[in-house]
């Protein structure tokens, strides 16, 4: 018998009641989420979280033998995108049945995060925050369990999900290009991590398809610290002949040197232009308003939990496929880039 005030203990039963359905369908959308319906799928997941049900995990695992659980190692919170991506990739894998453990690169070495995600048995792995040429590749890659990149990948390939960088910085250039801007300063975070590596190599193409020279001094790979980003754009722009335009390896970068130029009584874009990469929110901020390119038709935590999951879920055995998927980019043309103005222009609207 309940005593007074103790709190009914909530059964599938109780769930399937709620969500209108069978108990086998809320078994299945809890063991095999997959094989059901995604609008009941929904239904049912909302039924849980309204009775607030907790699954017996323990027996689930142990009949299935899967612990319904993925390790998610993200890049430093401190960039947007990365906060962004784990909302998302935290939010699918819910909606998928399954909990996702999140490690960032500050906690440690990759190689102790491994050793932490093998002891709780996750069932895959989501990794983007590991470098070109990063040691722990092969650990891995070799740990049993399926592992997907996504935003950066290694060197030597294995499963990852990108933008493409290269097209996407090509983009990018050719729209500042187009507007006259010809000394256009890059600024970046160092080319270790295939992201920025691709970056560079997709604006040093374009600058040279247009036979527009790029100026070495113009050029900038630094630690991602604001005050290091501050004081290089301060030193850019009280040049005698500053660029007209900058180039930011991502939006975090550009918002912090458009924090800089506007502290030094400069206006964007009328004395510079200034664009970034990954379009996080807070670029489409009325009060920001940057040009970025980045790509919304395919989340990309989505899509790489989605392809995850699908390997997890991949017949034991069965030789798989490597994944290697690049989203498509779309340049967001905002008002933090102009066409280049003379002189005389910048006299008639009051910088002179």
């Amino acid at each position: 018998m309940q005593g007074k005030g103790e709190r009914k203990i909530v059964s599938s039963k109780d769930v399937a009641r709620l969500a209108g359905c069978s108990q086998s369908t809320v078994s299945r959308v809890l063991n095999r989420p997959e094989s059901v319906h995604p609008d009941k799928r929904e239904r049912v997941l909302q039924a849980i979280e309204a009775l607030q049900y907790k699954p017996n995990m323990a027996a689930r695992s142990l009949v299935a033998k899967q612990t319904y659980t993925i390790a998610l190692i993200s890049g430093t919170l401190r960039n947007d995108f990365f906060a962004e991506s784990t909302d998302r990739i935290v939010e699918y894998a819910r909606k998928q049945g399954y909990r996702t453990i999140v490690y960032f690169e500050s906690e440690g070495s990759l190689g102790d995060i491994l050793a932490q995600v093998r002891s709780y048995k996750v069932d895959g792995i989501l990794i983007s925050c590991m470098k070109l040429e990063d040691p722990h590749y092969e650990a891995f890659a070799t740990c049993g369990i399926p592992c997907i990149w996504f935003n950066r990948r290694h060197k030597r390939g294995g499963n990852y999900i990108s933008m493409d960088n290269i097209t996407a910085a090509s983009m990018l250039t050719r729209h500042l290009l187009d507007l006259g801007h010809r000394s256009i300063a890059y600024l970046s975070g160092h080319r270790d991590i295939s992201t920025l590596d691709e970056r560079w190599t997709g604006f040093e193409a374009a600058m040279q398809d247009a036979g527009v020279p790029i100026a070495e001094d113009q050029v900038h790979f630094l630690d991602p610290e604001d005050s290091a980003i501050q004081k290089l754009t301060w030193k850019l722009m009280q040049r005698l002949t500053p660029p007209t335009a900058l180039v930011c390896g991502h939006d975090e970068l550009a918002i912090v040197c458009m924090d800089a130029l506007l502290s030094m009584g400069l206006r964007i874009p009328e004395d510079v232009s200034v664009a970034g990469f990954d379009d996080i929110r807070m670029s489409g901020h009325q009060a920001i308003q940057l040009t970025s390119v980045g790509q919304h038709r395919f989340d990309m935590g989505e899509v790489a939990a989605e392809q995850l999951i699908a390997l997890m879920h991949a017949e034991a055995g069965k030789e798989q496929s490597v994944i290697q998927f690049r989203c498509k980019p779309e340049l967001f043309v905002r008002k933090s880039t102009g066409p280049v103005r003379t002189e005389q222009e910048k006299a008639r609207n009051g910088r002179i």
